[in-house]
Order: C-alpha cells, then structure tokens, then sequence
C-alpha cells in the first residue's frame, strides 16, 4: 500500500479540470481554505526577527560607532570587540556566582566552572585577535591621527 494512498482521498481531484485545460483555483479545490487557514508566527521567529531588523537597544549600543567617520570595516571590528567584551563580563558576572555559590559541593563547583573558564579563554583569544586586526587594518588603511585616536577610544 502506497502511504500516499490516504492523502487521494481527503485531496479533491482536479484531474478533471487539468485535461480540459481550465484553470483550477486553491478555492475550487479547497473552499474552506480561506476559513480554515491560520498563520501565526513563533515566539522565536518573533525574536529572530527582532534581533534581525535590529532592536533599540542594540543600535543605542553601537550609535557611536555607527556616528563615527571610520570606515565601514572598521566600525564592523568594534562592533565585534564590544559584542566580544560584554559576552566576557557576562560570562564573569556567572564565574563569580558560581563561585560565591555556598550550596555547591566542590565536585559540582568545579564542573560548573570549568566549561566557564573555557569559554572564556576562547572569547579572550577571538578578542585579542580582533583587537590585532584592527591594529593592522587601522595600518593598513592609513587612517589620520583622529581617526585612530576615535578607533581606539571605540575599542575601550
């Protein structure tokens, strides 16, 4: 038995109309499509969304750097080192909670603060490269005084 099979019977047929040559509409092969037919979007494809066409917070938190008469390239590495910096302190802010963590028994203390550490020596590593790049690019691109003295203030 084909699994298919199931579906020829709740699909109306437009067979029928396909050889006759006319044109068959959603309506003519479903009429209460219309009426039972709903979209709705998921709590997560509202929030990607968001984050996508850029909430407030997020541009306020770049609307320096985006005022700034850098270069897209480099505007787009401090955007990376700032995102870089706060995902550190956030990472910190858990580390000393776990650590100031009174109930837990030192096996689990120790379990909780080892992924931790890792992912912060990762971000520590990807910040130091970023800030590396842009050293280089800020070189390379020959920026005058104030532009690099504007590119380090935005890195801090």
């Amino acid at each position: 038995m084909n699994p298919l099979d199931a579906l020829t019977f709740s699909v109306p047929s437009t067979a029928g109309h396909a050889r006759g040559g006319g044109k068959v509409s959603v309506e003519a092969a479903f009429p209460d499509a219309a009426a039972s037919s709903r979209t709705s979007i998921s709590d997560l494809g509202r929030t990607m969304s968001k984050s996508a066409s850029g909430s407030v917070a997020t541009r306020s938190r770049y609307r320096d750097i985006d005022e700034s008469d850098l270069p897209e390239t480099i505007k787009h590495l401090l955007r990376m080192i700032r995102d870089l910096r706060a995902r550190l302190a956030e990472l910190e802010r858990e580390l000393r909670a776990v650590q100031a963590d009174g109930s837990l028994d030192p096996e689990t203390r120790r379990a909780r603060l080892l992924p931790l550490r890792a992912q912060m020596s990762a971000l520590n590593g990807a910040l130091m490269s970023a800030t590396q790049k842009l050293a280089g690019l800020m070189r390379d691109m020959r920026l005058d005084q104030a532009q690099q003295m504007s590119a380090a203030q935005l890195a801090l």
